[in-house]
């Protein structure tokens, strides 16, 4: 590859299967050096455009070409001197779907298999691949009745005290009645591998992520509105400077708020409970500390009931944070446990550790719509491995 090989006939034998894993290595992360030229990149994209060829290519692979390719194409004069930088400039960060990027570069491989190359093992696994997550909830009304709404029909699926719970195209609407409604609570809960959309009694909008829940009443009365979260919700606050909203995350945290968006990442097994902040303003109040946050900022507050001081991040990476709503992985500077632990709530899963957890560092993204073999296959590229027993991944080094 260092000869400068012909790109296109490389690439053809990529597609025949002629390439070995190094050879496919080194053609990939050639792929993303500076060697490639405007010409040589569009004639792949060319190629790439042709269903024959879509539908032999590795998702993983398709979706990292189609990636890094028209960045080539839009190279001045000027090119980038920073490899770094260029590998996390925001051209990258917005691309769709699944690219892995390495210290070694990205490495994927096809799913042909082929008597001249050497084949890539994909996860062992015992029984069905297991889907991504999707969209549903379980919803407990006051009385302690459960509906799950995954199965559930448009209309109206219950009467709350006056008011009526209203299900529309994957959606939680609450719609007051003719008459004063009394005051009655409702729990909204997604479990691992659901993720769901609700509209509060004040029009206030909330994205609810796999393993998340929210306690609130179905109509807001007195001088407040006030709401309690477990897991990753976003919320859209409708104004009302009359009536704050406030998110109560556990008896020592708290977010208050009239009109803002916002993204609350409060999930048990994470190291700190995380308000990130779109739009508007939010107080957190951790104890008797009191902080401000503006839009791109975070605040952290340690994830156990214990006096710490709130720290404020700046200029958080807010695609990352929002990544989820928007149907992504973003594995942006994401330890190999981190990146498990999302794994763990979108597909419903037990991650073990065959010798401990190996010290790897991703970036990159993948869609949340991939099964889970594909997601493995993407990792594996990181000399990481897995075996799946029914709903158990195992990591192996």
């Amino acid at each position: 590859m260092a000869s400068s090989p012909d790109k296109s006939s490389i690439f053809n034998r990529l597609l025949e299967g002629e390439l070995s894993p190094q050879e496919t290595k080194e053609l990939v992360e050639w792929l993303g050096s500076e060697e490639l030229d405007p010409q040589a990149a569009e004639s792949i994209l060319k190629q790439l455009s042709q269903p024959i060829i879509r539908e032999q290519i590795d998702p993983a692979l398709k979706a990292a070409l189609e990636s890094k390719l028209p960045l080539i194409l839009a190279r001045t004069q000027s090119e980038p001197t920073n490899r770094i930088a260029f590998l996390r400039s925001p051209w990258l960060r917005y691309a769709a779907a699944i690219i892995i990027l390495f210290g070694i570069g990205a490495l994927f491989f096809l799913n042909r298999s082929s008597n001249r190359a050497k084949k890539v093992t994909p996860p062992v696994a015992s029984g069905k691949d297991i889907a991504p997550g999707k969209d549903g909830a379980i919803l407990t009304l006051e009385d302690g009745r459960t509906m799950t709404l995954d199965s559930l029909g448009n209309g109206v699926i219950a009467n709350q005290n006056g008011t009526n719970v209203i299900l529309k195209n994957g959606q939680l609407i609450y719609e007051k009645g003719a008459g004063e409604s009394k005051i009655a609570y409702n729990t909204m809960t997604t479990p691992r591998g659901r993720q769901f959309q609700l509209v509060l009694p004040d029009g206030s909008k909330v994205w609810m992520n796999a393993a998340s829940s929210i306690h609130y009443p179905v109509v807001f009365t007195g001088k407040e509105r006030i709401v309690e979260v477990t897991g990753e919700l976003y919320f859209e606050v409708a104004k009302n400077e009359k009536m704050p909203f406030k998110v109560k995350v556990n008896d020592d945290t708290q977010i208050e708020v009239i009109g803002t968006h916002f993204n609350i990442n409060s999930y048990s097994n994470e190291a700190t409970i995380n308000t990130s902040l779109l739009e508007g303003s939010v107080k957190i109040t951790h104890g008797n500390e009191k902080v401000i946050l503006k839009p791109g900022q975070q605040g952290q507050v340690p994830n156990a009931l214990v006096q710490s001081s709130i720290k404020v991040v700046p200029d958080v990476d807010m695609d990352k944070v929002m990544a989820w709503k928007n149907g992504v992985f973003n594995f942006e500077d994401a330890s190999l446990e981190e990146v498990m632990r999302q794994l763990e709530r979108w597909y419903d899963i037990e991650v073990k550790y065959e010798k401990g957890v190996p010290p790897l560092e991703f970036v990159g993204k993948m869609g949340r719509d991939l099964k889970l073999s594909e997601v493995l296959r993407g990792l594996e590229v990181s000399e990481v491995h897995f075996t799946v027993e029914g709903k158990i991944v195992i990591v192996k080094p």
